[in-house]
């Protein structure tokens, strides 16, 4: 019986933004490539030093990206999903963003992501409004969640 890796939570280092980087490119390739662009579809660059990343032994399973009061990205690579990186990556984003004062946050994905719409209910989002892409021929869903007052 094979054992779980711990997930930790952490911010990257200088050395580990190129790493966070492939993660993103890999899952958005993985989930959308070919839903409306070939892949590889570019990701705009970050600054991955903001990211918080979910780390399973020694391999970056995952990361999230937060912006004010929304939880801009959150990203967790296929062999580690069901193991609680994503669920660990996005508390600490609530929290993070909870710590700035926000009540409420919020986040928005792909229409046809039901995989990642279901992820979020599970743990209190709920779909606020539909709405067409910006630039891109899809729908997108946006999201919030009430969160604990800071303290």
């Amino acid at each position: 019986m094979s054992r779980r890796p711990q997930v930790i939570v952490r911010r990257p280092s200088p050395s580990e933004h190129a790493s966070v980087r492939g993660v993103v490119q890999a899952v958005v390739d993985e989930t959308y490539g070919g839903a409306w662009a070939e892949p590889p579809l570019r990701i705009d660059e970050e600054d991955w030093s903001l990211a918080w990343i979910a780390v399973a032994g020694a391999q970056i399973a995952g990361m999230t990206l937060i912006d004010r009061d929304w939880v801009s990205d959150l990203w967790v690579l296929t062999p580690f999903r069901g193991l609680g990186a994503g669920t660990a990556l996005l508390a600490t984003a609530e929290a993070e963003i909870a710590g700035r004062g926000h009540v409420i946050a919020r986040l928005r994905l792909v229409g046809s992501n039901t995989k990642a719409k279901i992820f979020y209910e599970k743990r209190g989002w709920q779909a606020q409004r539909e709405f067409p892409h910006e630039h891109l021929p899809i729908t997108m869903i946006e999201m919030e969640k009430r969160l604990r007052a800071a303290t």
